[in-house]
């Protein structure tokens, strides 16, 4: 009991020692209204019936203690499946061994590609790509090792290395292991994106057995975010999907600019547009693919409205198809 004691008391004596900062605290608030058209509109299916909705609704905390970094967030988003319920979205501590490394246990997103490592309320288009849920979960928890080198001409190389739950969120039979590099290129803006991910995910076949497959995922792309432009490309190939022979490749590609009003109320546009092939079999005929096309209003540097229609515009035979979807969105972050 007094050991107890006396290492609460060191503790305690440490904490009030250190250099204690408040942290910075953010919101996110994005609000939809979607509106839904041909097959399979308005049918009964809760995914493609016309309605408002609460897309993210979230608060952050990030700081600093000593050489320890963490953050917290805490709200409900439909892309982690939990849009009707608050939940713990993001929670890391990382700790800085120098001044270009640091490891520590996260749960938030993982650098699987450039849009997959981006906050929802800072895409281009509308919403991350239709396989990434496929290709990786969101927000898996695990431990990670980042580093970011700065090199002669402008250059910079940032890597990430992390182990994570599977997509049942345990080790049991699964896991999630993503190794990535970002280059940034002499060229302002230019960025180069390397990744490979080894995963064991568990799945059930017909007859509700359960068994695992071992699988990869690989990614390459590059991204030119300067001079107004905003331009990214991807491509993506993996193994071991529902079946250990199942094989899926990705391209994409967006393109936006922005333009400037001079209008106080309307400070700038983005008009964009979004290409996505997604062969979810190769050599078994199940391409599908996606376009989008929208219009950011940004209102304020902290405040945007989205204009977006999008559209299946191949599906594989026999495939399911999807109707067409008009977008309208008003989105807050501070």
């Amino acid at each position: 009991m007094r050991l107890m004691i006396t290492i609460c008391l060191t503790m305690f004596a440490v904490l009030l020692s250190a250099q204690i900062e408040p942290p910075q605290t953010h919101i996110a608030i994005m609000l939809d209204a979607k509106f839904y058209h041909g097959d399979r509109a308005n049918d009964g299916n809760y995914d493609y019936s016309d309605r408002f909705q609460v897309r993210k609704a979230e608060i952050s905390f990030e700081g600093e203690l000593e050489r320890f970094e963490y953050a917290a967030a805490l709200g409900m988003c439909t892309c982690s499946g939990n849009a009707a319920m608050v939940d713990i979205q993001e929670a890391e501590i990382m700790y800085n061994l120098h001044d270009s490394i640091k490891f520590g246990v996260r749960k938030g997103h993982v650098l699987r590609g450039f849009t997959s490592a981006t906050e929802c309320q800072g895409l281009l288009a509308s919403e991350k790509p239709n396989h990434s849920m496929t290709f990786g979960t969101c927000h898996p928890m695990g431990v990670a090792v980042e580093t970011y080198h700065e090199l002669p001409s402008n250059m910079a190389l940032e890597t990430e290395v992390g182990l994570f739950n599977g997509g049942n969120s345990t080790l049991d039979d699964e896991l999630d292991l993503n190794v990535a590099a970002l280059f940034q290129t002499p060229l302002p803006g230019l960025s180069a994106l390397a990744v490979y991910n080894l995963t064991n995910r568990k799945y059930f076949d017909a007859s509700f057995n359960q068994y695992s497959e071992n699988g990869y995922r690989w990614a390459a792309g590059l991204e030119y975010v300067a001079n107004s432009l905003w331009v990214t490309s991807e491509f993506l190939r993996g193994k071991g999907f529902e079946r250990d022979d199942q094989e899926m490749q990705v391209w994409y590609a967006q393109v936006g600019y922005d333009i400037s009003t001079g209008l106080k109320c309307l400070p700038g546009i983005q008009p964009y547009v979004y290409y996505e092939n997604w062969d979810k079999d190769v050599g078994n005929d199940a391409k599908y693919q996606f376009l989008e096309a929208g219009m950011n209003f940004k209102t304020s540097a902290n405040s945007m409205l989205r204009l977006a229609y999008k559209s299946m515009i191949e599906k594989a035979p026999g495939g399911v198809a999807e109707p067409d979807q008009i977008l309208a969105r008003i989105q807050v972050s501070l």
